[in-house]
């Protein structure tokens, strides 16, 4: 995912004191911001690549927050919270983004919140575009993704249930 990010932007992020942003909305414990990081650093040692994300787990989020730490990070732009029913990082918008959010959940739990936005911000805000099915959270993380997003590049890992290729048999296995 990270080479898929950078793959056309080496010219750009090769030169002296670059600095460019990352956003990971399922941030876990950091792992996919670590490694781009590395990338860059491996690409430019100049550059610098200020990382932001958000998490759901405590666990995981404390996690991040002291790998982060040791990297030298902001940890200020570590957020705790649910990304879709509270966005942590309101009008902020990154140069890339990646994330890898969870596939077949639902957004029951969470489902005024999101509903309440939509109604009320439109197109202003990150549902503008309309609202999914409850049972697929992955799109929402998308329409929040696209609201993030500067002219940039973004990588989502999206996994492929057994159950929606039962359901749907267009789905190549």
């Amino acid at each position: 995912m990270v080479n898929l990010i950078f793959i056309e932007d080496d010219q750009a992020l090769t030169k002296p004191g670059v600095v460019r942003s990352i956003y990971d909305p399922t941030a876990g414990t950091g792992g996919m911001l670590s490694v781009s990081g590395e990338h860059l650093a491996e690409l430019n040692p100049e550059a610098r690549l200020v990382m932001f994300g958000q998490e759901l787990n405590p666990e995981s989020y404390a996690i991040c927050k002291a790998d982060m730490l040791i990297k030298g990070q902001d940890i200020a732009n570590i957020i705790f919270g649910n990304t879709l029913s509270s966005d942590g990082l309101p009008g902020k918008q990154f140069d890339y983004m990646l994330s890898n959010p969870p596939f077949g959940v639902e957004w029951k739990k969470i489902e005024k919140e999101v509903r309440k936005e939509s109604e009320e911000k439109g197109f202003n805000g990150r549902f503008g575009p309309g609202l999914p099915r409850v049972s697929d959270g992955s799109l929402l993380f998308l329409l929040h993704l696209l609201s993030k997003m500067r002219p940039a590049r973004f990588a989502v890992v999206y996994r492929r249930g057994r159950f929606r290729r039962e359901r749907d048999p267009s789905i190549c296995a």
